[in-house]
C-alpha cells in the first residue's frame, strides 16, 4: 500500500508526507543542496511543524500492539517498524515484501553512516548454500529477478566495504586474513552473478522495453561499481594504475547510461549510480577521469537514500585538493574558483550541521574534516 492512499486515514503519515514533500520542494529549488535545518527559512519552519505533529500521533500509539501499524510507519521511524517486524515473526505474512526489501537495503545503506555495521541485520553467513538457494536457484528469467538476486548481495556487500573504508593501514594489516577471505568471497559471488546476468542480457535485452532496458543497464554499473570498491577496499594507499581500464569501463557505463535516459528523478528510494562515480571520483589514478566522474556527479543534482550526488561531488574535490596539495604544497581549484568555493562552503556547512558526520565511512578514509 502506497503513503498517499495511506495518509487519508491516518494522521501520522499525513503529516509526514506534508513534511517531506516540503522539504523536497526545498531541495529542488536549490538543487538539492540541503545544509540541515534552517529554521530561519519558512519551508523548513513549516517541515518542523508538520514532523512534531507526525511525532505526536506516533506518540499516543506507541504502546499498540496492531500489526498494521507498521503499513503507516515506514516515512517515520523505519527502524523501530523493522525491529517490531523481526518480535513478531508469526505476523511476517502481513507484511508486503517490498517494505521489508526497503528496510533490508535501508539498514544495509546505514552501515556507512554509523559503526560501520547494519543497525539490525548483521549476517555474516553469507555462503554458496544460500546463494544456490535464494540467488541462483532458478537462473534469471525477468528483470526483477535480476534485481532482487543483485539487491541481496549488495546488501552483503556495503558494510563490509563501509567496515574496510575507515581503516588505517596498520588496522587493515591486522586483520587482513579475515578481511582478505570475506573480500575474496564476496567476489566470487559477485562474479557467479555475473555469469548468469550476461546470460540474461544476452537473451532477452533487445527484446524487452524501455524501462525494463533502463534498468537492466543501471543494475550493470551497480554490478561493476561494486566489484571495483570490493578490489579496492583494502588498499591503503594509491591505487595501481593497472586497475585504470576498469574505472574507465565503469564511467564509460555511467555516461551511456546518463546519454540514453532523460527521464531523471531528484529523489530515489533505492540503489543508484552515486556509488559507483563516487569510487572513481575518489580513487582512480588518473586525475583527469576523478574529474569527469565528478562533473556526472554535478550534472544530475539528486539523492540516493542516504547519499546526495552534490556532497559526493563536493567531498571527491575536496580529496583531490588534499592529495595535490600534500604533493607540492599548494592549494589550487579544481574546476574553476568559484565553483570551487562554492562546494567547500556546501560541503562543510552540510558535515558542520549534520549530526555524527565525522563518523561516516567516506569521512573517516580520507579525514576530510581534518583541514
Amino acid at each position: 500500500m502506497s503513503n498517499l492512499p495511506i495518509s487519508h486515514v491516518d494522521p501520522a503519515v499525513y503529516h509526514a508526507a506534508i513534511m517531506l514533500g516540503s522539504i523536497h520542494e526545498d531541495s529542488i529549488e536549490n538543487r538539492m543542496r540541503l545544509s540541515g535545518e534552517n529554521l530561519l527559512q519558512a519551508r523548513h519552519r513549516f517541515a518542523f511543524e508538520q514532523a512534531s505533529r507526525a511525532y505526536s500521533f506516533l506518540a499516543k500509539r506507541q504502546a499498540s500492539q496492531d500489526p498494521q501499524l507498521l503499513e503507516v510507519v515506514p516515512p517515520i521511524t523505519c527502524r523501530e517498524a523493522e525491529e517490531y517486524r523481526l518480535q513478531t515473526s508469526h505476523q511476517r505474512s502481513l507484511l508486503d515484501n517490498t517494505l521489508i526489501g526497503a528496510f533490508q537495503m535501508l539498514d544495509a545503506e546505514s552501515s556507512h553512516f554509523g559503526s560501520g555495521a547494519p543497525f539490525i541485520t548483521a549476517r555474516n553467513d553469507l555462503n554458496q548454500e544460500w546463494l544456490d538457494q535464494k540467488v541462483f536457484s532458478r537462473g534469471f528469467g525477468t528483470v526483477s529477478d535480476v534485481y532482487q538476486s543483485l539487491t541481496m548481495l549488495m546488501n552483503e556487500g556495503i558494510p563490509f566495504l563501509a567496515r574496510c573504508w575507515p581503516l588505517s593501514r596498520s588496522e587493515a594489516t591486522a586483520s587482513y586474513g579475515e578481511l582478505s577471505n570475506r573480500q575474496q568471497q564476496l567476489l566470487s559471488f559477485y562474479f557467479r552473478f555475473q555469469e548468469q546476468f550476461q546470460m540474461f542480457k544476452s537473451l532477452f535485452y533487445d527484446n524487452i522495453g524501455h524501462l525494463e532496458q533502463r534498468a537492466v543497464d543501471l543494475l550493470q554499473i551497480q554490478y561493476l561499481g561494486q566489484v571495483l570498491s570490493l578490489k579496492t577496499c583494502l588498499i591503503k594507499g594509491p591505487i595501481p594504475t593497472g586497475l585504470t581500464p576498469e574505472y574507465l569501463t565503469l564511467l564509460s557505463a555511467h555516461e551511456l547510461f546518463l546519454g540514453k535516459f532523460s527521464e531523471l528523478s531528484s529523489f530515489i528510494l533505492d540503489y543508484g549510480i552515486i556509488p559507483g562515480l563516487w569510487v572513481i571520483a575518489s580513487e582512480c589514478p588518473l586525475y583527469s577521469v576523478r574529474i569527469r566522474a565528478i562533473k556526472m556527479l554535478q550534472s544530475w543534482p539528486h539523492a540516493e537514500v542516504f547519499k546526495n550526488s552534490n556532497t559526493a561531488a563536493s567531498l571527491a574535490l575536496e580529496i583531490i585538493k588534499k592529495e595535490l596539495q600534500a604533493e607540492d604544497g599548494l592549494a589550487m581549484s579544481i574546476t574553476d574558483e568559484y565553483t570551487d568555493k562554492e562546494l567547500t562552503h556546501f560541503l562543510f556547512d552540510t558535515l558542520s550541521s549534520t549530526q555524527d558526520s565525522e563518523n561516516w565511512s567516506f569521512i573517516r578514509a580520507y579525514n576530510v574534516l581534518e583541514r
